[in-house]
């Protein structure tokens, strides 16, 4: 890609104070035995999410550790780079963020001139595929993936930069395409934990039971919903009237399904599946060959380690009509059995219970262990009647619905921004024609 616009280096867009190009803090100042339950965020290169969001899991630090690792903190508006391990990633810190996190030993930091730069103009860069392979080049491909003399190298990166006020408005353009990916995102969170919740209030801690022995009014039910409750627990421990049974009872694992070899399917493999959250990344198309076998409403769970640990399960969800997928051989395919709901195997597959067993169940040689479905379709479940499960059903199809909704319309606008990015950075098409593909799309 080739730009109209002149480049320049990264040391001649960076902030007079000192420190605006720092690395993070040496290995020995940032110990994992430093570590706290709670306090102020470590910024790793696991937290660098497609956007601009900071995801994932994070580890903490006290805030005297904070205080002595000072000159690693992180302030709106700072761009930083894994200098070793997720080379090629970049990531920016949002103004909403309430505190100062530390950026971890394997980061380094650029804090930009406001006045000849916009940071999150530069930060889009970086992420556009040339931003990407410009920092490619300085990266070492011998042993261990990264940037040797990192500060040196940082400085040395070179960027195109048009005058500010076109930074200010490409910025503001991939920002918004983002902020709305950001917002179906969370709203799509919230929506799959009220699912969850409601599963875990119904199946696993039958709340609606406990309140009507308590003469209470089940929380946020209509009557007749609770009319389907039972007033007490029958002798077995479970609401009276349910049934004792197993998973494989409400959940079918590893159904059956044909696909001849070389045929042409949707195909998902381990790395399209999320660590949180139901939407795995679009499926491709690619010739069969052997692998696990599943339709549209399944659940995939990882089965072997780290992945399994890790929470790397999915709700299958876009694939055209009754189409089959396949994918790797270590899912292990749940499907609603019966009158069992869309959301029932999933919410199991995320609870922390069921993890818990499924990770128990784990046979094999070290870091290569995989959980057995067979012991895992024997936990235990309680059975309810047909009627709960229907109302479990009703209320959260939509939900399930509307999360598939939000997450075909975010595809749709990464698709367009990530066209858009390498356009609007070139000078190919301007601000103006940009809007207007927008505009389109919205």
């Amino acid at each position: 890609m080739t730009s109209s616009y002149p480049f320049i280096s990264v040391e001649e867009i960076a902030s007079s104070e000192k420190g605006a190009i720092a690395i993070g803090p040496f290995g020995s100042a940032m110990k994992s035995e430093i570590y706290v339950s709670d306090g102020v965020p470590v910024i790793r290169g696991t937290n660098i999410g497609s956007g601009q969001s900071i995801s994932g899991d994070f580890v903490y630090i006290s805030e005297e550790d904070a205080a002595r690792l000072k000159r690693s903190a992180l302030r709106p508006g700072d761009i930083f780079f894994p200098h070793r391990g997720a080379i090629g990633q970049v990531g920016i810190m949002a103004p909403s963020w309430q505190q100062e996190p530390i950026m971890s030993s394997s980061l380094m930091r650029l804090r930009v001139d406001e006045s000849v730069a916009v940071p999150e103009f530069v930060f889009w860069y970086f992420k556009s595929d040339q931003g990407r392979h410009e920092i490619l080049t300085y990266a070492s491909t011998v042993g261990t993936p990264g940037i040797g003399q990192p500060l040196t190298s940082l400085r040395s990166m070179r960027l195109p930069l048009p005058a500010i006020e076109i930074q200010r408005e490409i910025a503001s353009i991939l920002g918004a395409l983002d902020d709305k990916i950001e917002l179906n995102r969370r709203t799509s969170a919230n929506l799959e934990d009220m699912a969850r919740s409601l599963y875990r209030s119904w199946f696993v801690d039958f709340d609606p039971v406990h309140a009507k022995m308590d003469g209470r009014q089940p929380a946020f039910m209509d009557e007749a919903t609770a009319a389907l409750f039972p007033h007490r627990f029958g002798q077995d421990g479970l609401p009276a009237g349910w049934k004792p049974g197993k998973l494989s009872d409400l959940i079918d694992f590893n159904p059956t399904e044909r696909l001849s070899k070389g045929i042409e399917a949707p195909y998902l493999d381990m790395k399209t599946l999320p660590t949180s959250g139901m939407q795995h990344e679009p499926a491709i198309q690619r010739s069969f060959t052997s692998g696990t076998k599943f339709r549209n409403g399944d659940t995939l769970l990882a089965r072997i380690t780290p992945c399994l640990e890790n929470g790397k399960t999915a709700l299958v969800q876009g694939l055209e009509g009754d189409a089959i997928g396949w994918g790797s051989t270590e899912f292990i395919v749940m499907r609603p059995a019966g009158h069992t709901a869309l959301a029932y195997p999933y919410c199991v597959a995320r609870s922390s219970d069921f993890r818990d067993e499924a990770i128990a169940s784990m046979t094999g040689s070290s870091g290569r262990q995989r959980a057995d479905a067979g012991r895992i379709k024997s936990i235990n479940a309680a059975i309810p009647s047909l009627e709960i499960m229907t109302e479990f059903s009703s209320i959260t199809d939509p939900l399930i619905s509307k999360i598939a909704v939000l997450g075909s319309e975010s595809q749709t606008l990464a698709t367009l921004r990530d066209s858009l990015l390498p356009k609007l950075m070139s000078g190919e098409i301007r601000v103006g024609e940009a809007r207007e593909h927008i505009e389109e799309v919205a």
